[in-house]
């Protein structure tokens, strides 16, 4: 969908205004990315880009989750990050790289909004407070992959299974009353084995042991983590 309407124009505009990673921009600036701003929808487990594709476009996730990866030169899938609603991606290569860096799959039915990489890399280039605001995403991005790369060098197979769950939490769950975090999307064991770097089979034996201890609950797919401090485990 591309933005034709003045009731929807009027909407995004306002969203982009509200959001910190948009705030600074002016009107002008504002309507250049809504005039070729596309609205797609896409189902659970589709690739929005892939690693080495061409570099062409700039997303801001509306409404579901994904996960970026990246192959390493044995094949093997290595995740990057998670991608909760309200944030924008591909920051890393920003005015430097011409391919994608990582894959992006959906991991859930998404809402997306989509702008031209060039056009928004030069709308960053004409406003200082949006190339802080990138900067700062960027720093995050690195601060993230090197905590968790710190928190899977264990040989335990049960702190790496912990950690990749709280890993998981931190990045797209949500904080509750109790000071439990619940993650409000599935995660299969499968998907867990990847974060973890262990087999499926170790992996659920671990969260097996994990609920026993009461540090977490699983129930259809959906984990709530009950004991958030990492040195617990």
């Amino acid at each position: 969908m591309i933005i034709k309407n003045k009731s929807d124009y009027d909407y995004y505009a306002e969203k982009l205004h509200q959001h910190p990673e948009f705030s600074p921009l002016d009107d002008k600036f504002v309507g250049q990315l809504i005039d070729e701003m596309k609205i797609k929808k896409y189902h659970r487990g589709q690739i929005l880009f892939d690693q080495g594709d061409t570099r062409d476009k700039f997303y801001f996730l509306i409404d579901g989750v994904a996960k970026s990866f990246h192959w390493d030169k044995d094949g093997e899938e290595q995740l990057y990050l998670y991608i909760r609603p309200n944030k924008g991606f591909p920051y890393i290569g920003l005015f430097e790289d011409d391919q994608y860096a990582y894959t992006v799959e959906t991991m859930t039915d998404v809402k997306i909004a989509e702008f031209s990489m060039p056009i928004y890399e030069e709308i960053l280039r004409e406003n200082p407070e949006l190339m802080v605001n990138a900067v700062k995403e960027m720093s995050q991005i690195i601060n993230t992959s090197e905590t968790q790369l710190q928190r899977m060098v264990t040989t335990s197979a049960k702190c790496r299974v912990a950690n990749a769950i709280l890993f998981i939490g931190q990045q797209i769950g949500d904080l509750q009353e109790d000071d439990s975090i619940l993650v409000p999307y599935p995660i299969t064991i499968v998907e867990l084995s990847k974060v973890s770097g262990t087999t499926r089979e170790t992996t659920s034996q671990m969260v097996q042991k994990l609920i026993a201890e009461n540090k977490i609950q699983y129930n259809r797919k959906y984990f709530k983590i009950l004991e958030t401090d990492e040195d617990e485990y």
